[in-house]
This record gives structure tokens, sequence and C-alpha cells, in this order.
């Protein structure tokens, strides 16, 4: 049983992670990938939590960020927001500049 506690500590533990539907190799939704997508062509580390894994994962992860949809993509413990955010942030180029700050 997932809680919020679990998920801050993935938080605190990955410098970007994105839980989504799915995984990096297959997301299992378009939303996902997309955020996956932007992600991999940074060309930074970063970890996919799967929320089909487990039921309880969803709701400790609303209860974390207060965010109700998914993906949901956090950056050196930052909650970014979900794949319309991160694609409006990377053609800024402000997705970028946050990767960078916690990769160097």
């Amino acid at each position: 049983m997932w809680t919020k506690e679990d998920v801050a500590k993935i938080v605190a533990d990955n410098k970007v992670v994105c839980f989504g539907k799915g995984t990096k190799q297959m997301p299992q939704c378009g939303f996902t990938m997309r955020a996956i997508q932007v992600l991999l062509h940074c060309n930074v580390p970063f970890e996919v939590v799967n929320i089909f894994d487990d039921p309880s994962i969803r709701p400790a992860l609303v209860e974390f960020s207060s965010w109700p949809t998914t993906p949901q993509v956090f950056i050196d413990g930052e909650f970014i927001g979900g794949s319309d955010i991160v694609i409006e942030l990377y053609q800024s180029g402000e997705l970028q500049k946050k990767l960078e700050a916690v990769n160097s």
C-alpha cells in the first residue's frame, strides 16, 4: 500500500522522475509518452514510476502533489506538471535550464 511518504521518498531520491501510465520503454498513454519523449530528447537520466504497478500509487501521488492527473514530472523535488506543461517549458527553453541545473 503506497502512501504519500512513499511518493515523497521517490521524488527525493531521484533528480528527475515521471509518474505515468506505463514504462519508459512502453508508455501506455499518449500524455505519458509525450512527457517521456521530451525527457529522452533532453538526454538526462530519469526514472519512470508506472502507476499501473499498484492501484494505491495514484491516490498517494494525488495526495502528495495535489494534482489529479498523470503524468506528473518532478525535477529536483519540484513538481513541474504534466505533459502539456513539460512540452511548453521545453519549447521555451526553461525545462533544459532546470535539467542542466540538477545534472551539473
